[in-house]
């Protein structure tokens, strides 16, 4: 597994690694809004009915960019992988508005049967003692500045 690549799983755990340690919850959100000449769009296609094609391509946009945006989070508090994946939506403004949310638990893994290799060291947040990865500035625990 290259140092870049970060697995991503819905379930709690990945089959052929195991879990040296939890790093902590990790999310990507992006908000999208329909201009007025898709909303227009949409509002044609309701009238035939069946799938409003506006909607569907943004949907798979933002989709993807809120799961890279939680990708590149994990990257940045050290994992390699990120576990119990989910996505959620929801709209804001009367409906003008979606926010896509893409979370999970990030995670440092290894493939099973490798030697363990000791996981980098962490210092520990003075507020709450939860472990915080070298070079973060604030602990994503509570929020405390180091």
């Amino acid at each position: 597994m290259s140092s870049e690549q970060v697995l991503v799983a819905t379930s709690p755990t990945l089959p052929g690694y195991e879990i040296l340690r939890v790093v902590g919850p990790v999310y990507g959100i992006t908000v999208r809004s329909r201009g007025v000449g898709g909303r227009f769009v949409a509002g044609i296609q309701t009238l035939s009915g069946g799938e409003i094609t506006a909607y569907t391509s943004e949907c798979e946009k933002a989709r993807a960019e809120s799961l890279q945006r939680m990708i590149d989070k994990a990257k940045e508090i050290g994992a390699n992988a990120v576990i119990s994946a989910d996505f959620e939506t929801s709209d804001i403004l009367q409906g003008i508005a979606t926010i896509f949310a893409a979370y999970g638990t990030a995670v440092i893994v290894k493939p099973t049967g490798q030697a363990t290799v000791a996981p980098p060291a962490q210092n520990v947040c003075p507020n709450c003692k939860a472990p915080i990865p070298l070079g973060s500035s604030f602990c994503q625990s509570c929020g405390a500045k180091l």
